[in-house]
Order: C-alpha cells, then structure tokens, then sequence
C-alpha cells in the first residue's frame, strides 16, 4: 500500500505542463487502474493510491483541467498563492490560456490565473480541494522571508475567502528553510515537498512529490520500473535526511 502524489502545472504541452488531450487519457488510466484520493483519506489497499497536486492556480486549470476531473470523476489538490487570484478576470479566455509563466506573475493583473469566483465553484463542487502555496509564491529556504506572512497569512484568507478549511501546504519551488519547514508543519496537517518519492502513507512529516510535467505516455509515471524508483528515492532521502 503505497501513496503517489503527482506535481502538474499548466494543461499545455511543454516542460511545464501537459497537452489536454494527454491529461484527458492519462486521467482515463488513473480513474481505471487506481484509487484518486485527497489528503487524509484512507488509503486503498489494493490498489496504488494516486494524490493529484496541481501548483499556482492558472486559469488552464478551471477551463481545462477542472472538467476532466469531473469527466472522470477525479479530484484534485489545486495550490495556489492568494496574491495572484482576483475577484474577476479583465482579459479573455483566450489571452487568459496564452499568457506565459514568466507573464503570469508579473502582470498588474496577474491575467493567467484562476480568479476567486473561478476557485470559489472548483472548492464547492467536490472535485477539487485548496492547498496553501504561499502568499506571493517566493522560496522559502532564505532568512529574510517572512514566514507569517507566506505561510500563516494564506491558510486564513483562502479559508475566509472560499469557506472552508485549508489543511494543506505546499512550498513553492519545493524549497524550505528548517523554521519554514516547522512553520509549516505546525499550521497544517498536510506538507508537500518534491522529492521525486513516493509515501508509504500520509503519515509522512513531509509528503515527497513526483513531477507529472511532460509526460511521453498517459501511463508513463506508472510502471513498474518507475514505482520502483519512487521507492527507492524514498528510502534514499530519508537515510539523506531530506
């Protein structure tokens, strides 16, 4: 019995992202093959336990991402930084899906992202659960961050803004300082790291995720040489301490 938590970002084909017509099969093999779970559920015993994380919030999630979750009666871990999203979006759709990375977190509009209206329907519908991922997405490994500001601050107003709790954490970049890791450890139940590792549960002071990004084949991240990387990876960090 083991847990998967796969990191994606854009529904775009590319380093950073996946083509839609890639999620759409290789979210028809998860729905098919394994047990799609959130964090904190029961894990599946039979079966390989797959936690599906997406990073930032871009607007490709909601007009892409968010009905094949429904299609396939997935759900998902959507991260994002409360100082990009806005209450609506001013650009089109289509510029919207356009806008590139380095665009996306520069704009005065920050133009690419979900808004709150778009997170408030995603949290609402069953399919997709808010993680923290920051407040304005910088690293937190310096010593100059403000860790009140990136780590406590967003779980408060992502749960004021959308009505739920947010018991989930994800550090941008994967990176953290040891009093960022305790921050973070002491405001949330769940903390996401990378780590390229699978988890022997949710347990794990800091789940270790696999990157998802630029997959050659919808199954790609899930044959049996691959799990056993994953495993490996595991016990190769823990004996590393990271």
């Amino acid at each position: 019995m083991r847990l998967l938590a796969l990191m994606y970002h854009r529904a775009r084909a590319g380093r950073l992202g996946n083509s839609p017509r890639m999620l759409d099969a290789h979210f028809a093999h998860i729905a098919a093959q394994h047990a799609c779970i959130l964090p904190g559920e029961v894990l599946d015993s039979r079966r390989l336990n797959v936690c599906l994380t997406f990073d930032d919030g871009y607007f490709d999630f909601y007009a892409v991402v968010f009905p094949l979750l429904k299609k396939h009666g997935l759900r998902a871990v959507l991260a994002v930084p409360p100082v990009v999203l806005q209450e609506q979006a001013e650009a089109s759709a289509e510029v919207r899906l356009q806008a590139e990375p380095d665009v996306n977190f520069t704009h005065p509009n920050y133009v690419g992202f979900c808004t709150w209206t778009e997170l408030r329907e995603m949290a609402r519908s069953g399919h997709v659960t808010i993680a923290a991922h920051g407040f304005t997405h910088c690293r937190l490994d310096g010593e100059s961050v403000d860790l009140h500001t990136e780590i406590v601050v967003p779980q408060t107003v992502l749960a004021s803004r959308l009505g739920q709790s947010v018991d989930s954490f994800v550090f941008p970049y994967g990176r953290f300082s040891p009093p960022a890791r305790q921050r973070a450890q002491e405001c949330y139940r769940h903390v996401f790291r990378i780590g390229g590792a699978d988890n022997p549960g949710w347990d794990t002071p800091l789940l270790y995720r696999v990157n998802a990004d630029g997959m050659e084949a919808p199954d790609a991240l899930f044959t049996s040489a691959r799990r056993t990387r994953y495993r490996a990876r595991h016990l190769w960090n823990r004996l590393r301490g990271r």
